[in-house]
């Protein structure tokens, strides 16, 4: 990751903003992996969806969870550089 999602000030600073982005998008994926595999894959697959579609939906599920995770991040950044 060479780049922060949002610029930090000197409070947080950009070293511990860039270390708290790359927490959450680490646990982001994190949780989002099990939650595709078990819960959508698994739910599309007992409706009979082509695998095609249950690989795409997993993908598309664990980039959001990264997604989330990364502004959740960098929001919690924001907030503690408020302080």
């Amino acid at each position: 990751m060479a780049q922060t999602f949002v610029r930090a000030s000197r409070p947080v600073g950009e070293a511990q903003q860039l270390r708290l982005e790359k927490l959450g998008v680490i646990a982001g994926f994190l949780i989002g992996l099990p939650l595709a595999v078990s819960e959508v894959g698994g739910f599309l697959s007992q409706v009979g969806a082509p695998e095609w579609l249950q690989v795409s939906a997993v993908v598309v599920c664990v980039a959001a969870t990264t997604r989330l995770g990364l502004m959740a991040a960098a929001s919690l950044a924001r907030k503690l550089n408020a302080h």
